[in-house]
């Protein structure tokens, strides 16, 4: 199944384990950055940002879709739990790509992408917070999201623990059998974010890149995020044929939704099944949970 681009890219950078690919990091007029708390969903490869759980719920920014039920932030304690580490530049690339130069091939669909600045990855400590908010909260919002038009299934919504920050990027798809000329150049005067140029060889290759201005310049472009979602043990085991395993041609899956679906199996009725990025393991392209994690089946109490 050739899928498309923002899909294609999302699942072939799955095995750089970094997380949520979001083919247009660029948050545009919605918002000012993906952040540590938020909760929203994707579409097409851009995160929509509902609200953001540390924050309070009246806040402004949390009215982007209109003003969500009254909810207590999320409290994480009077010690840091944020840790900050450098995301550093170059190129991160899926399994099938090889280049000489500045020339780029693929014989399978392969993904590319290019930051040209060092960037940050930010990541919540004490994850068990986030687990335990979003098994207490995901009804909720997803009813606020359902009864918006925003999302149909519970498990479309991420509580965001974790997010990858740069100033500018390049993202690339290549569907098979295809060379592409990708060139980058750093604008003047030194420090400026950089600028890509693309030259389709191909019609099967994909491409598209932001930058900012030399004196704007700010990591608030998020190319990766990890985070939680829940679905419900009931919606698995009482609609198993519609809405489990069962692949539906032409129908694209994210991989941590398989893996929800696997948990929510094996969970009593009435119960929350939660899930993490961190839970995909890629081995050999192959998506699997991971054999250093417990795979959250959380009850509902």
């Amino acid at each position: 199944m050739q899928l498309p681009h923002y899909h294609a890219y999302r699942d072939q950078l799955a095995a750089l384990c970094h997380g949520h690919a979001l083919w247009d990091p660029d948050p545009a007029d919605l918002y000012q950055q993906v952040s540590i708390g938020d909760v929203g969903f994707v579409k097409e490869g851009f995160f929509y940002r509902i609200l953001n759980v540390l924050r309070e719920w009246d806040d402004p920014s949390n009215r982007t879709f209109g003003e969500p039920d009254p909810y207590p932030c999320l409290d994480l304690g009077p010690f840091v739990n944020i840790r900050q580490s450098r995301f550093s530049n170059g190129e991160y690339s899926s399994r099938y790509y090889y280049h000489t130069r500045t020339t780029f091939n693929s014989g399978k669909q392969a993904a590319l992408l290019r930051v040209p600045h060092d960037g940050i990855h930010q990541d919540t400590i004490r994850t068990k917070a986030f687990e335990n908010y979003i098994r207490d909260h995901i009804d909720s919002w997803f009813f606020f999201a359902r009864r918006r038009g925003l999302v149909e299934r519970m498990e479309d919504l991420i509580l965001v623990s974790g997010c990858t920050l740069v100033t500018s990027w390049a993202v690339t798809t290549f569907g098979g059998n295809t060379g592409a000329k990708v060139s980058s150049k750093s604008q003047t005067p030194s420090g400026s974010a950089a600028r890509f140029g693309s030259r389709e060889v191909r019609p099967s290759l994909t491409y598209q890149n932001g930058h900012q201005a030399s004196n704007n310049l700010r990591q608030n472009q998020c190319v990766f995020f990890r985070g939680f979602r829940a679905k419900r043990g009931f919606l698995w085991t009482r609609s198993k044929g519609a809405t489990g395993h069962t692949r539906v041609p032409g129908v694209y899956r994210d991989p941590l939704i398989g893996i929800l679906d696997y948990v929510a199996e094996k969970c009593p009725d009435n119960t929350v099944a939660i899930a993490h990025d961190d839970d995909l393991q890629c081995i050999e392209g192959v998506v699997r949970p991971s054999q250093s994690q417990i795979l959250y089946c959380t009850l509902n109490t």
